[in-house]
């Protein structure tokens, strides 16, 4: 289970070490409190959670000590570069949410539950109620129809 907390720390922390500890203080936490899993969930859901919420304390910590170590970085004037790649990155990421959001409700959540979250795909057939083979249908239609709609979204942008 190891590697795939790592994998999604990394994903989420983009630095190797930090992902590492934040990973060992999952792992801590589960230990710890293993008498009070419920068993609503699979386990590896459930550290994948207590994962989820250490990285955002390590976010909501990094973005403290950057505001008080950091207040004349609020008055600095941003380069053209820098309001530029923000305005793309924007535009990217409203013509993805654009996309996902014309998918049929089925691939959405198929694509975003395997490519997205990371979740396996026999837990995603649990979920889902479907089929290895069916979910493996509603992934190719998802990718088909979000890689068109990109592809038609791009030619349309100036």
């Amino acid at each position: 289970m190891e590697p795939v907390l790592y994998r999604f720390a990394l994903r989420a922390v983009r630095d190797p070490d930090t992902a590492r500890d934040l990973v060992q203080d999952a792992l801590l936490v589960a230990v710890a409190s293993a008498a009070e899993f419920a068993g609503r969930s699979e386990r590896r859901t459930w550290v994948i959670g207590i994962l989820a919420h250490k990285i955002a304390d390590h976010f909501r910590r990094r973005a403290v000590r950057d505001t008080e170590s950091d207040d004349d970085a609020l008055y600095a004037t941003p380069s053209a570069e820098d309001i530029e790649r923000v305005v793309a990155a924007r535009q990217q990421l409203a013509l993805v949410e654009r996309a996902l959001a014309g998918l049929p409700e089925r691939e959405r959540l198929a694509l975003l539950l395997t490519d997205v979250e990371g979740v396996d795909r026999e837990e995603c057939c649990r979920v889902l109620d479907v089929s290895a083979t069916h979910l493996r249908v509603l992934l190719h239609r998802a990718r088909n129809r979000l890689r068109l709609a990109l592809a038609r979204g791009e030619r349309q942008e100036p």
